[in-house]
């Protein structure tokens, strides 16, 4: 398969964007991957990262995907953007499902494995690979168009096919992440989640007055958009083409929570990507924003 076709399928799919990343990982990619403070949240270890976790004895290829979620809104928010639109995870499964399924009519006799943020895989390292953006210094990943407004599918497969060439453009280091982050996180070669608000947002147990203090200084109950905000990279970006992110639920009543059960908090926001802590960490969060810090 030619780079050429596998573009014109993707299209044929409706997926924005699409590149091909060598499989196995260079040797430098640990390099990479390797960070002072990694979250707790990023599943498995180093080693795992860069084996992918994959069932798939003989990869070859990795066909990297992503799916743009910027949607422009006046309205009242108090979620990460991520969260406003359908829960990306079953989103991208979707595109994706499709999208080997029509490998396998060419190709049946290669093996395919979808990953979307649920296994070790090292995501950005592979789109970077892949050709399809760069990393900022707010450590996320910047396509030239949709800005750092994407997530991330890819899928490892035995197909072999021939790898793009990472792009040579690069942040533009203007700083703005590292002084509006509210916890002062960002260090411009790596982020220290310990004091990112996103990652105290979906923290369990008790919180210091400090990482209370860094959650009260922006409205949002789960998630933090800061530092992508302000970044350059993503003024002027165009809304998402993707059908499910762009019906838009950006804000969540935590009035509405307090009388919900567990049960009738699964049933209503199940499908959303901020559901999966619970609605008690969302209302602690709540309770924190409006405490009077002065």
């Amino acid at each position: 398969m030619t780079q050429f076709d596998l573009h014109a399928l993707a299209a044929q799919l409706h997926i924005p964007e699409i590149g091909v990343a060598p499989w196995p990982l260079p040797i430098e990619a640990s390099h990479h991957l390797d960070t002072p403070y990694p979250c707790p949240f990023t599943a498995g270890t180093l080693e795992e990262r860069l084996q992918g976790s994959s069932t798939i004895e003989s990869a070859r290829s990795a066909i990297v995907c992503l799916f743009p979620y910027y949607v422009p809104t006046t309205d009242r928010t108090n979620l990460a953007r991520y969260c406003w639109g359908q829960d990306y995870h079953l989103v991208v499964q979707s595109y994706l499902t499709k999208l080997v399924q029509a490998l396998q009519e060419k190709y049946p006799l290669e093996s395919y494995e979808i990953h979307c943020d649920t296994s070790p895989l090292a995501d950005r390292y592979v789109a970077y690979l892949a050709g399809l953006g760069f990393y900022g210094w707010n450590q996320t990943f910047i396509h030239p168009r949709w800005g750092s407004y994407t997530v991330i599918g890819t899928i490892l497969t035995s197909l072999e096919l021939p790898a793009d060439t990472p792009m040579e453009q690069t942040c533009l280091q203007c700083g703005a992440c590292l002084q509006a982050c509210p916890g002062q996180a960002l260090q411009g070669d790596h982020l220290d989640y310990r004091t990112c608000k996103s990652y105290l947002t979906q923290c369990k147990g008790d919180l210091t007055s400090k990482e209370e203090a860094i959650i009260a200084k922006t409205p949002l109950v789960f998630g933090c958009d800061v530092c992508q905000e302000v970044c350059p990279h993503n003024q002027q970006i165009p809304m998402t083409p993707i059908p499910e992110f762009q019906s838009i639920e950006p804000y969540i009543d935590p009035c509405a929570l307090e009388t919900m059960t567990n049960k009738e908090f699964k049933a209503a926001y199940g499908h959303k990507a901020w559901a999966w802590r619970g609605k008690k960490i969302l209302l602690r969060n709540d309770a924190i924003i409006r405490k009077d810090f002065t």
